[in-house]
């Protein structure tokens, strides 16, 4: 029984360290792979637009300002419009990339008055 679970450990230290070494090789390309792929930043876009609404609702509701949400929507909408297919690649990764930074900065500007008033 101690044999059996000591060549099993052995065995999968063994699996481990093989593979280990072939999957860090292969990572940047499975990671690339999922990141560049169209359907990638569709669920992506998804997930932000609804997340934001309620963050920036919420806020709304709590300090009254709407400048937050203004500056969130903008960014959304860069977001969801670098999902055209007209744009080319370098375009679209500029409009998401302003488009992120300009959501970040509404929930960095929501989440400070929320702050302030609790």
């Amino acid at each position: 029984m101690v044999e059996g679970a000591a060549i099993s450990a052995s065995l999968l230290c063994l699996v481990h360290c093989l593979a280990l070494p072939l999957l860090l090789l292969a990572l940047p390309a499975i990671v690339g792979a999922i990141f560049e792929s169209e359907m990638f930043h569709i669920v992506a876009a998804a997930l932000v637009v609804p997340a934001a609404a309620l963050a920036f609702l919420l806020g709304y509701r709590r300090h009254r300002s709407l400048r937050p949400a203004i500056l969130g929507s903008a960014g959304v909408a860069c977001i969801v419009a670098a999902l055209f297919p007209t744009l080319g690649e370098p375009a679209a990764a500029a409009i998401t990339a302003i488009g992120s930074l300009l959501l970040i900065g509404g929930h960095i500007f929501n989440w400070r008055l929320r702050r302030t008033l609790a």
